[in-house]
């Protein structure tokens, strides 16, 4: 199998630089407070504080934060900035888009239906956990979010091939100590390299510091200046010495389990420690006895099965069926009713895909599909195991060479009903396409 490590980190195979003994002095003497080293924490906080205030609506498609709260968060925040856009949007204020990403890639935050619209919502379990967290772990709960989970891709809007952080960690190499005025070329495209949301957030948590003017007439943010600060410099070269990296494929090595499926055959007892990313860097860090302060890591709550009768409303185009099923079926028997509805063949294969609660898509695949880097199999995952919520909208593909796309909306979870034991159709509006129309022999 391909080792996307190898592609994102091609020097973690030579031997790690020892951290330089100016850098661990500083790193050991370094406080940690809702605004030290910068103010990522305590924007952070402010940013929950908002949206336990108000009910602030996203975009359907994109889940970004709608226009009208934007100027009021913006002058909330450590950093306020000028723009001059007459329309600006949530990646307008690149202190905003940053930190919502961080709470996206926490959990903290999540995108719920309420009175069919788009809610941010704070999400009270996970908020717990991170209040319950010192100051220390909060700041490195957030740079491990930012290092592993952070990612335009949650807004279907990232083309780049690898993490938000690969470009953060590889363009600070072009940093130089004294900074970047972007009076040339070369630096502006420093800044295109990095995106602006990314500086915002290396100023938050205290690696650079920034200096902004007035904005160009019709223009956004803009930077005049970026300098590294000490702290900055030793994290970098603390995550240079350390293999920081296993974080990034965990779910993709396949040529380290195999051996040990391969020992366990021949009698040999083998345990794997399996350790989230977020363990993996405080284990890297604190190998080096640097931030034991640093004990908890924010914990996410376990998936709770929904029993009842799920009902779903898919859509072809113009023509939709709403279909109730009981929720001990599986997403295969969802895909068979789906079928039937639109009086389709069942005779390929298919796929669902959808966004779990930070954002990220997933799919779950038929079980013939080769090659399935999804989340399972649809003929062993049971609609109660399903972690979805009533709202969200969830794309099934049906025939892999004729591509059937349907939109399928989970509208309600009712109660059980032990006299429905299969799937139904309860509501329908036009009539199906045919599946495998005549084509006239001249087209």
């Amino acid at each position: 199998m391909f080792n996307l490590f190898n592609l994102l980190a091609p020097d973690t195979q030579k031997e790690k630089e020892p951290l330089s003994d100016s850098s661990k002095q500083l790193l050991r003497q370094k406080v940690f407070s809702v605004n030290q080293p910068n103010a990522i924490v305590q924007d952070f906080e402010t940013f929950i504080e908002f949206l336990q205030l108000h009910k602030v609506e996203v975009s359907a498609n994109q889940n970004a934060i709608a226009p009208k709260y934007l100027a009021d968060l913006n002058e909330r925040l450590s950093y306020p900035i000028k723009i001059d856009f007459q329309r600006p949007s949530q990646k307008s204020y690149p202190y905003i888009h940053g930190l919502y990403l961080l709470l996206r890639g926490s959990a903290i935050a999540q995108v719920q239906v309420d009175k069919k619209k788009n809610i941010l919502q704070i999400d009270p379990q996970v908020l717990q956990s991170w209040q319950e967290l010192n100051d220390t772990e909060k700041y490195f709960n957030l740079l491990a979010t930012w290092i592993f989970y952070a990612s335009e891709g949650i807004m279907d809007n990232d083309n780049r091939s690898f993490n938000e952080w690969w470009y953060v960690f590889h363009c600070w190499k072009d940093l130089p100590k004294q900074g970047l005025s972007f009076t040339s070329s070369l630096d502006e495209d420093w800044l295109r390299r990095l995106k602006l949301h990314n500086v915002a957030l290396l100023n938050l948590f205290g690696f650079i510091e920034v200096e902004d003017a007035q904005p160009l007439k019709g223009k956004g943010w803009r930077v005049i200046d970026a300098k590294p600060l000490p702290f900055g410099s030793s994290i970098m070269e603390l995550l240079r010495s350390t293999n920081w990296e296993r974080g990034l494929y965990l779910d993709l090595d396949d040529d380290f389990l195999e051996p040990v499926e391969e020992e366990k055959l021949i009698g040999i007892d083998v345990v794997v420690q399996e350790s989230t990313p977020t363990e993996i860097l405080q284990e890297e860090f604190q190998a080096l006895d640097l931030f034991l302060a640093w004990e908890n890591n924010l914990q996410l709550p376990e998936s709770e099965s929904k029993d009842g009768i799920f009902v779903f409303k898919v859509s072809l185009k113009a023509v939709w069926r709403k279909i109730a099923i009981p929720s001990s079926l599986t997403l295969c028997s969802l895909s068979s009713a789906i079928l039937d509805a639109f009086d389709f063949a069942n005779d390929h294969l298919h796929q669902f895909t959808y966004k779990d609660r930070q954002g990220f898509k997933k799919s779950i695949y038929h079980a013939y599909t080769q090659d399935n880097e999804g989340e399972g199999f649809t003929d062993a995952i049971l609609l109660r195991e399903w972690q979805i919520n009533i709202g969200d909208r969830i794309t099934y593909v049906f025939d892999f060479g004729d591509w059937w796309e349907f939109s399928v909306v989970l509208e309600s979870i009712d109660e059980p009903d032990p006299t429905i034991k299969k799937a139904k159709v309860i509501d329908k509006k036009g009539k199906a396409p045919e599946q495998y129309p005549d084509y006239d022999d001249d087209e």
